[in-house]
């Protein structure tokens, strides 16, 4: 049996979600985007045929709606952990380290409003 590791459980979330590798300069920015497969506090797997290298440093941007209809913005940085090139479908395993725009809320909250 696979046993769970994980230290916050993970949950299938389906979000589309845009990313970017950390930039030397704003001009060179690349934007992509990815779908959230399997996201939790600590991480996510990001469903994408763009993969970064293991140790890239990504930045996020989820969008949603709040609970009064006001659309939300949040900025994550994560670390790439690790890839997954030959399997279907092609991603990444990301570890989140920071967020921005959470406002009073915690990202906990902001991962319920995303699954709906």
């Amino acid at each position: 049996m696979f046993e769970e590791k994980r230290k916050f459980k993970r949950v299938a979330s389906n979000v589309r979600v845009r990313y970017s590798k950390q930039p030397a300069d704003k001009e060179t920015e690349e934007y992509f985007q990815g779908v959230a497969e399997d996201c939790g506090l600590s991480g996510m797997f990001l469903a994408t045929e763009h993969l970064m290298p293991k140790g890239s440093i990504v930045s996020l941007d989820f969008t949603f709606l709040d609970s009064t209809g006001e659309r939300v913005s949040i900025q994550a940085q994560a670390v790439v952990r690790w890839t997954q090139r030959f399997r279907k479908p092609k991603g990444m395993g990301l570890e989140f380290y920071e967020f921005n725009g959470l406002k009073d809320r915690n990202f906990e909250d902001c991962l319920e409003l995303l699954l709906k």
